[in-house]
């Protein structure tokens, strides 16, 4: 892969990210690092923790789970909660969706809807499987929908955009990307949020990261910019032309960690 022809020849049906959005946190399904071979099983809990642990509530428990990757138990626990509420069904179906059920997460996310049609985190979730399924359209409309009700939702800009790239619409995929940067500058870190991976072609890995490097260096963060910069490198990029003449370098390219990072990829 020699410069970004990837952008256009890469294979639409595995793209940036899907995100998931609840009330207290974000997950992002990302396509940049490869699924990890095994699981850890997580270390029995002691007796305190135990103890701890059945004195919360339901939603609590499945919370804590969740947040442990424990996604079964985490189900287990929301099940046993209100299930008249919309969030719960929301979060049960995040725990499917982060086991890869999709039949069943969908499920959920309907249900969901169903006590709330108006709630935008289950209509981002809904449309996150639905571009699962490589039903492009579909999860357009519904990210559509959801940004209808929470139109500062820099998640779901994130998702459009990944759905207009998956459907080749590369200037609305651009110009969504823009707009969840402008809501939140850290909307593509996944430092900031739990991750869901799945594979990647290294070509969307190039493109994508490449085009997050212009992104961050046009608005001079340029520490963010050289760490995509350097895994569009890890992943095969390697037009100096690009680097040298790409008008969102301009700043970067008068540092010496640009300079540093050019010897180092030998393209000085």
């Amino acid at each position: 892969m020699s410069g970004l022809r990837g952008l256009r020849s890469a294979s639409p049906a595995k793209w940036l990210a899907i995100s998931l959005l609840t009330c207290a946190s974000t997950f992002l399904l990302s396509a940049e690092e490869p699924m990890p071979a095994h699981f850890v099983v997580p270390q029995e809990p002691s007796a305190a923790q135990t103890s701890y642990i059945y004195t919360l509530s339901p939603e609590e428990q499945g919370d804590l789970q969740m947040a442990r990757g424990n996604y079964v138990a985490a189900i287990q626990a929301y099940q046993h909660g209100q299930l008249r509420s919309a969030v719960t069904w929301n979060k049960i179906g995040i725990g499917y969706h982060h086991l890869f059920a999709l039949d069943e997460a969908r499920k959920d996310y309907e249900a969901a809807l169903a006590l709330n049609p108006r709630y935008p985190d289950a209509l981002n979730n809904l449309a996150a499987v639905y571009h699962g399924k490589h039903d492009y359209k579909r999860a357009e409309r519904t990210y559509k929908k959801a940004l209808k009700y929470n139109p500062h939702a820099a998640i779901t800009y994130c998702n459009l955009g990944t759905t207009y790239f998956a459907q080749s619409k590369y200037k609305q995929g651009v110009k969504a990307y823009q707009k969840a940067f402008s809501l939140d500058p850290n909307v593509f870190n996944p430092q900031q949020t739990a991750t869901i991976e799945e594979g990647a072609s290294r070509e969307q890995r190039v493109a994508v990261n490449y085009y997050l490097a212009k992104t961050y260096a046009t608005v001079g963060k340029n520490q963010e910019a050289l760490a995509f910069l350097r895994k569009a490198l890890a992943a095969g990029f390697n037009d100096r032309k690009h680097l040298m003449e790409d008008p969102e370098f301009a700043m970067l390219r008068t540092t010496p960690e640009f300079h540093t990072l050019m010897v180092e990829q030998h393209l000085n």
